[in-house]
C-alpha cells in the first residue's frame, strides 16, 4: 500500500508512505512519478520482511496545473505487481503584502511602506521586487525602485510627495516575478475639497 496526497503543491517537500505486509518472498518495490513518457525513480526499497515507511521527495516545478502519475511496481521471483494513481501538482504562489503606515497623506507627506512575502505557512520569505507608485487619475509613473532585495524577509522603503503633487488615488505595484500585487491610498489636502 501506497499513500500520498491527492494534490500536491509545486516545488513542495512532498510525503509519500508505503507499507508491505507480510511478504512471501524477497521484494523490490519501486515508486515512479510519471509524467508523459518522462519517469522519475522516486523509491526504490528491497524488503523480505513487512514494513511501513514515509519519504519525503520533491515535488516537481509546474506553471499550471498538472495531472501526472504515481506508479508503483512490486517484483520478487514468484510476484509482480503495478498500480498507477493520479495526483495533482498545483503551481505555488506567495502570499505578498504591501503596507502603508496610514491610507491618507497631504501633499509633501513621506509614504512609507513595506512588502512582506509568505509560504502557505506564513514563514516570511527573501524576495526581490520592481516598485513603481502611479497617481490612477492620469496614470503618471512618479517613483520607482528597481531589483530591490529584502533584507531581513521585510522590505522597506518611503517616499517624499510633492508638495504640489495631485489630490486624489495613487497605486502602489509591487511586481515578482510575473505578479503584480498592489496597495491603493489617498492623498488629500485637508480644507480644499
Amino acid at each position: 500500500m501506497v499513500m500520498f496526497p491527492a494534490v500536491i503543491k509545486s516545488g513542495s517537500e512532498a510525503k509519500l508512505c508505503a507499507s508491505l505486509l507480510k511478504p512471501n518472498e524477497s521484494l523490490v518495490m519501486n515508486i515512479h512519478l510519471v509524467h508523459g513518457i518522462q519517469s522519475t525513480l522516486l523509491l526504490q526499497e528491497k524488503a523480505e520482511e513487512e514494513f511501513h515507511r514515509c519519504f519525503n521527495f520533491k515535488a516537481p516545478l509546474v506553471k499550471a496545473e498538472s495531472v501526472q502519475k504515481i506508479k508503483v511496481e512490486l517484483q520478487g521471483e514468484t510476484f509482480r505487481m503495478t498500480e498507477e494513481r493520479k495526483v495533482m501538482f498545483k503551481p505555488y504562489h506567495p502570499l505578498t503584502f504591501i503596507q502603508t503606515d496610514k491610507p491618507i497623506y497631504t501633499p509633501g507627506q513621506t509614504v512609507n511602506f513595506r512588502v512582506v512575502t509568505m509560504d502557505t505557512n506564513f514563514a516570511p520569505l527573501d524576495q526581490q521586487c520592481v516598485f513603481a507608485i502611479k497617481q490612477d487619475s492620469e496614470d503618471n509613473r512618479i517613483g520607482q525602485w528597481t531589483n530591490v532585495s529584502s533584507t531581513r524577509w521585510i522590505l522597506q522603503r518611503s517616499y517624499e510627495l510633492n508638495p504640489e503633487a495631485r489630490q486624489g488615488m495613487y497605486k502602489l505595484k509591487a511586481f515578482i516575478g510575473d505578479r503584480m500585487i498592489s496597495r491603493d491610498f489617498d492623498v488629500i489636502e485637508y480644507g480644499k475639497s
